[in-house]
């Protein structure tokens, strides 16, 4: 690696900064380099040795990375210039700042139903830019779709390299030798065939990202490139439905489709996959960062007023029989802690109020809120290897409760006068509180799961999602009497001096009349605007000239 890095400096040295290695496969090996001219980071990829020395393969993959090179699309990286000498054939592209679908898959496990959606409609755009221009990437594999960490942005990259692309290496995952081009285990059967293919094969091929991104496996593996091959081309995938149960039907139909053998069964192209997954309103709406913030709020009033209840009541009760009152004081201090969270939460829903939010919009959106969290959980479910690390747990937690409750029925054996334990010594006291400690920790194990909902979000949902939480939201925020929603000042109302008065909060999307009546005031002003403007022969020759 040493050799190669040294050489690759000596080749490139005047040009780029190799600053470190970022990964390596069949398709080559890519650096971390900042390009010295224009002062930015990019990622080199410089391409196996065998692809210099060939004067066919040189010259395919330069003319094929040119035509890439004249990519523009925000889901596609760029391909910034071509690096060759006599023993270096590089490329450099746009660095991304993230990782590649399948690191992601295989530190956090499949995909989210949202997440899934994202990935296939970025993808989807993509593939439809790049077919349109003529070009088929012929090698859609986890590897290469890059995640943007700032936005979560899908990017394919190396569009047109893989037809150049013929390795010595017969490693699992990675491009082959021969006719047959791409890597097998995203393979379109045409391909396999070594058939002439169309942007249909690089659909099937991203129906099994999307079944690996779904599940946390591929879906066709085997003991060599042969038997891979021959999967693809005799054995259907199995429906995605049958390892992802909790996913919407349409979704699951959509990858079911480009997985179709037959490519005259897949979708007839890029954009009627997104079309489809568009009009099935797979994509979940972005929720505003206020009602983010909003939803723990509300569920730390709804602890603190539920626990200041239970501690008020049992208080009440120890001070009738031992004139204790410690329990109602401290249930005095939740239901003050309860008090001053309620009237933090009151203000922002008020002022979501005067933004135009309605109640049942307000509830409509801290609902999503829950749902995402329903979808992360039965995203983990599906993730066979977090659903054993839980059973090992339980497992374990179920051992040790047996245990230590056995200990702690042994002690009680050992009782003084007064009923208590009797503890003797400090190793018994020790022992007795670490096997309680013990004992507790077991039952929280074996109580809490991570594919269900807690406590605290139950309670969120029965107090303010619920028909009474929409009375407490109204009087905590009060009804619709004159409030006001903020309306955007555009700027076609300021250019044309137009009156900006404020429009009653009926909620977001809830008064469409209103909304469109803005829309076309403001549409109505920004042309009078216009007009007045070619009106006027001085602006008219100013503008000639």
């Amino acid at each position: 690696m040493n050799d190669t890095y040294d050489a690759l400096s000596e080749t490139l040295g005047g040009r780029y900064l190799i600053e470190r290695e970022l990964g390596r496969g069949g398709m080559g090996t890519v650096y971390l380099a900042r390009d010295r001219r224009l002062d930015r980071s990019v990622a080199l990829k410089v391409l196996p040795p065998e692809f210099a020395v060939v004067p066919e393969l040189r010259q395919r993959f330069l003319r094929e990375t040119r035509l890439a090179a004249g990519f523009s699309h925000p889901n596609i990286v760029p391909v910034f210039a071509i690096e060759e000498a006599d023993d270096v054939l590089a490329f450099a592209m746009g660095f991304v700042e993230g990782e590649s679908l399948a690191s992601r898959v295989a530190r956090e496990g499949p995909l989210s139903r949202r997440d899934a959606v994202r990935l296939l409609q970025d993808v989807g755009y993509a593939l439809a830019y790049a077919h349109g221009r003529g070009v088929v990437h012929r090698d859609i594999k986890p590897d290469n779709i890059m995640i943007e960490r700032a936005t979560g942005r899908a990017l394919v990259m190396d569009f047109g390299i893989a037809r150049a692309i013929t390795p010595v290496a017969d490693t699992p995952g990675l491009t082959r030798v021969g006719e047959v081009v791409g890597t097998p285990e995203y393979m379109s059967p045409e391909q396999a065939a070594g058939e002439s293919v169309d942007g249909r094969a690089d659909l099937y091929s991203l129906g099994l990202v999307a079944w690996f991104a779904l599940s946390g496996r591929t879906a066709v593996t085997g003991e060599s490139t042969q038997r891979i091959l021959v999967k693809q081309l005799t054995e259907s995938i199995p429906p995605l439905a049958s390892v992802r149960t909790d996913l919407p039907r349409a979704l699951s139909d959509a990858v079911d489709r480009c997985c179709a053998k037959e490519a005259d069964d897949r979708f007839a192209n890029a954009e009627a996959l997104v079309e489809a997954l568009d009009a099935a309103q797979l994509s979940t709406p972005e929720i505003p960062v206020a009602i983010r913030l909003l939803a723990p709020e509300l569920s730390d009033v709804t602890s603190r007023a539920l626990l200041s209840i239970v501690l008020l009541a049992v208080g009440v009760v120890s001070i009738h029989n031992t004139s204790n009152g410690n329990y109602f004081a401290l249930g005095v201090v939740f239901a003050a802690m309860a008090f001053v969270a309620a009237l933090a939460a009151s203000r922002e829903m008020r002022r979501l109020r005067r933004l135009g939010y309605s109640v049942a919009e307000l509830q409509r959106l801290l609902r999503m809120t829950l749902t995402e969290r329903d979808e992360e959980r039965a995203r983990r479910a599906a993730d066979v290897v977090q659903l054993a690390k839980r059973r090992r747990r339980v497992m374990i937690a179920a051992a040790l409760l047996v245990w230590q409750g056995s200990v702690l029925v042994v002690m009680g054996y050992n009782v003084g006068p007064d009923r208590g334990i009797k503890l003797s010594g400090t190793p018994s006291t020790v022992a007795f509180f670490a096997t309680l400690l013990g004992t507790a920790l077991a039952i929280a194990i074996m109580l809490t799961s991570p594919f269900k909902r807690t406590i605290t979000e139950r309670l969120f949902n029965a107090v303010w999602l619920s028909a009474a939480g929409r009375f407490i939201v109204s009087v905590m925020t009060g009804r619709d009497n004159g409030q006001l929603a903020a309306v955007p000042i555009t700027a076609a109302r300021m250019a044309s001096g137009a009156t900006i008065a404020p429009v009653p909060a009926t909620g977001i999307g809830r008064d469409a009349g209103t909304a469109l009546a803005t829309l076309a005031a403001e549409v109505s002003a920004l042309r009078e605007r216009v007009e007045a403007l070619e009106s006027r022969p001085a602006d008219r020759a100013h503008v000639a000239s």
